[in-house]
């Protein structure tokens, strides 16, 4: 987490978050179900992503971070551990799964709409930071179908 310090600054108003604080909001997010997935290479974890199977706000599926390590950016890491969480999603039949970006994070922004999301709203997250809510919708073969007999 304190690879980024400039995402720190943006989201939470200091550069550098203490093991406590780190605990603690895990500990938070853990409650409402939040699935953490680490990102190993090397049996050292370079990234982190999570995923809320249904937030409590709108009972759609987010994604609530995805952070690589600054020394493995730019490897392809984020985007094959996307990669992963959306097969995992598809496999549970998931349709669609939203994020917010923090304005001001264009980097982060143009990831996601590289991969596929689109902004639907906007609004303010959890630390009254002005947001982008994107989504992208995932589509797979329905193994049965209904057709009307006449």
């Amino acid at each position: 987490m304190n690879s980024h310090p400039k995402f720190n600054l943006l989201v939470i108003g200091k550069q550098f978050q203490t093991d406590e604080d780190i605990r603690e909001e895990n500990k938070k997010n853990l409650e409402y179900g939040e699935k953490m997935f680490h990102l190993n290479e090397n049996n050292e974890c370079v990234g982190i992503i999570t995923y809320l199977p249904q937030n409590p706000n709108d009972h759609h599926p987010w994604i609530g971070l995805l952070i690589i390590h600054k020394e493995h950016e730019r490897a392809g890491i984020g985007t094959l551990a996307l990669k992963l969480l959306e097969e995992e999603l598809v496999a549970q039949r998931i349709d669609k799964v939203r994020l917010c970006v923090q304005n001001g994070n264009h980097k982060g922004a143009s990831f996601w709409k590289k991969n596929g999301f689109h902004k639907i709203s906007d609004g303010l997250d959890i630390h009254n930071n002005q947001i982008d809510i994107y989504e992208k919708n995932y589509s797979y073969s329905k193994p049965y179908s209904f057709k009307a007999v006449e």
